[in-house]
């Protein structure tokens, strides 16, 4: 007989079903409170890109007024570096509401997948009413939903946006006119136009190519299981962690092969049966 004492001891662990369910259930609560953070960082993001960008206008604005005032005139010229500037933060705004938005989109199908049927479907609804995720975009400006609100707000911020940079320019223009000769003031207006083609072309170029998201859908769909089908054209080229492999080849069989004497191998040679 034998026994076995211990003080304060864990409870015995269940059968293996009961784990597996305990280890599910988890999972499912840490994908939901993921989804949540996600969910939050969207809203936040999404708010502060839309504060910044009133708060750049009201700045502009301001600059242009001063510029009309003696004294202050110099004020206007800074208005055509302040603009291109203005859409590069807010783009960087921007650039975390759409890791917000794919991650609670893999996050979704995720908990989907888990669940056995549908249950969220914001990501859905989000791609029909304001634009399709993986079709190419500009900021708001959706290839896929071009007459949607979302690229209309982006169009007409846009025109805004020029309207107070050419205001800048001609004040340039005319404080430089106004200048005594010489100086180096001339080059003033070249170098707006440059700073603002450099940041315009490098934010086009960035949100077509999209580099970075394509690589955070790859990391998502293994990171969280999605399968490929449900992950989109975006999906990694190979099967995410935990899925079925092929199997390795089987190694090949030594009475098939011999070694000379020097240590050389030799080819195969028929079998001796």
């Amino acid at each position: 007989m034998r026994a076995f004492f211990e003080l304060g001891a864990t409870p015995p662990a269940g059968p293996p079903d009961d784990r597996d369910a305990v280890a599910e259930r988890l999972e499912i609560e840490i994908l939901r409170d993921q989804l949540g953070r996600m969910r939050g960082m969207l809203y936040k993001f999404t708010a502060e890109f839309f504060r910044t960008i009133h708060l750049w206008a009201v700045v502009s604005i301001a600059l242009l007024v001063a510029g009309t005032v003696d004294g202050w005139r110099a004020a206007a010229l800074t208005v055509p570096f302040v603009v291109p500037f203005a859409f590069l933060e807010t783009a960087y705004l921007f650039y975390y509401t759409v890791y917000a938005r794919r991650h609670a989109e893999r996050l979704e199908q995720a908990l989907n997948e888990r669940l056995g049927h549908e249950v969220l479907a914001a990501h859905r609804t989000e791609a029909a009413y304001f634009y399709p995720p993986d079709r190419p975009k500009v900021a708001f400006l959706s290839f896929g939903n071009p007459l949607g609100m979302a690229s209309a707000m982006t169009a007409g911020y846009t025109v805004g946006a020029a309207l107070l940079w050419v205001a800048g320019v001609v004040s340039t223009i005319d404080f430089v006119a106004g200048q005594p000769a010489g100086g180096l003031l001339w080059l003033v207006v070249p170098a707006q136009i440059l700073w603002t083609g450099a940041i315009a072309a490098w934010l086009v170029g960035y949100s077509l190519f999209r580099r970075d998201e394509d690589r955070l859908l790859r990391v998502l769909a293994g990171a969280y299981r999605v399968p490929l089908a449900a992950a989109g054209p975006h999906a990694p080229a190979t099967e995410p962690p935990g899925t079925a492999a092929s199997p390795p080849p089987a190694p090949p069989d030594p009475a098939r092969s011999t070694t000379d004497a020097s240590g050389g191998a030799s080819g195969a040679r028929p079998d001796a049966h």
